[in-house]
């Protein structure tokens, strides 16, 4: 199971048990706004990932791969204790995959929005943005590494457009200082995330990934991957929307949880 740590656990409403994992740089409360727009009746579970919120970081620097976070799902689900569709956002959805394809836990369905399986590997060649995704790392690697207290800023611009971080109100950026060794952690377990994008096709439950409209272009042709393997799969893509549409657009994303919620509902029957 791995080391066990303290963890953020909000269990409210009945039905179907969904557990609602948020990215980097947010806890829990990232999808109040979504739940809030549900309109089926669901158990709503919601975590913060290891290093933010409530939850411990329990990773360091040897950390290089996605097992610490899988085998965190995996204590969540036990702590649900009922079978779940697991639902994330960026690295939050990131880990969704991941743990899906370990076999740690067998969710009922997933549900991404922008998951950012971003190292994983094509069939063949190599996607044309990867080597500028490396120099962005890097360069967020060597701010962090020389004091810039503003190092987040190169990760929350790059999700997002130019200035983003710059715009954001005081309170988040100073929470997202605080929170940048979580984040480098973040980055180095996806690194180590290098599944080839055909092993997808492992995915064998119902898999909705939805991504905005003004999605980077690493994240399209990632999403637009995923889905071709994976069998029973739905591309999902809000208008208007960026990286943050949990967010930005709470009730879009509410929408496609229920439509999937009620594809899945449908196939019971």
């Amino acid at each position: 199971m791995g080391q066990l740590l303290e963890f953020d656990f909000i269990d409210s409403g009945v039905g179907p048990a969904l557990l609602f994992l948020p990215g980097s740089y947010s806890m829990h409360s990232a999808w109040r706004g979504v739940q809030g727009e549900l309109k089926g009746s669901y158990r709503q579970i919601t975590t913060s990932l290891p290093g933010y919120g409530g939850t411990t970081e329990i990773r360091d620097d040897t950390t290089c791969d996605m097992t610490v976070m899988t085998d965190f799902v995996a204590q969540v689900v036990d702590r649900v204790d009922a079978p779940v569709h697991l639902v994330g956002h960026s690295f939050g959805g990131l880990t969704v995959l991941a743990t899906a394809l370990s076999g740690r836990v067998k969710p009922l369905s997933l549900i991404t929005f922008e998951g950012n399986p971003i190292y994983a590997k094509p069939q063949t060649g190599e996607f044309a943005w990867r080597q500028n995704t490396l120099d962005m790392y890097e360069a967020f690697e060597a701010a962090y590494a020389a004091g810039d207290p503003d190092a987040a800023g190169i990760i929350i611009d790059f999700w997002g457009k130019a200035g983003q971080f710059k715009a954001m109100p005081e309170k988040f950026r100073e929470y997202c200082r605080s929170a940048v060794y979580s984040n480098i952690l973040d980055w180095r377990a996806a690194i180590g995330f290098k599944q080839s994008l055909p092993e997808f096709s492992a995915l064998d439950m119902l898999c909705t990934f939805a991504r905005g409209e003004h999605a980077n272009v690493a994240l399209k042709d990632v999403t637009d991957a995923m889905a071709r393997y994976t069998p029973d799969s739905t591309i999902k893509i809000v208008p208007s929307s960026g990286h943050f549409l949990i967010s930005t657009h709470p009730t879009e994303c509410a929408a496609i949880i229920d439509d999937h919620m009620a594809r899945y509902s449908e196939r019971q029957a």
